[in-house]
């Protein structure tokens, strides 16, 4: 989900529940973006949660042959292009926990 439609999601949620929490959270070590709505909405409380991240690219694996000699293992990202994950959830009162929506099962 692109960055504009995030932000029009958010304002029609907002419109029309408004927000219980909002969070925002970076990770630089891992070049994450994690960014936690959550409101009572028509079903029930619900959270969606954002993540955006670097792509990877590969696994560089630098190792020798010698006995005992250990193996060493960078993750290569890409500097210009990311992965944007969008996760629903609904609070389930009996069991206290947030349960994920797969968004397959929406339209059902």
């Amino acid at each position: 989900m692109h960055q504009t439609k995030w932000d029009e999601l958010l304002d029609k949620i907002e419109k029309l529940f408004g927000f219980i929490e909002h969070t925002f959270e970076e990770y630089p070590e891992r070049r994450k973006t994690v960014e936690t709505v959550v409101f009572d909405g028509a079903s029930g409380r619900m959270m969606l949660e954002r993540t955006v991240k670097a792509l990877f690219l590969e696994r560089k694996v630098t190792y020798s042959k010698r006995i005992g000699s250990p193996a060493e293992f960078e993750n290569i990202y890409s500097e210009d292009e990311v992965v944007d994950m969008v996760r629903y959830y609904k609070w389930d009162k009996l069991a206290r926990e947030w349960k994920e929506i797969d968004i397959f099962d929406l339209g059902r």
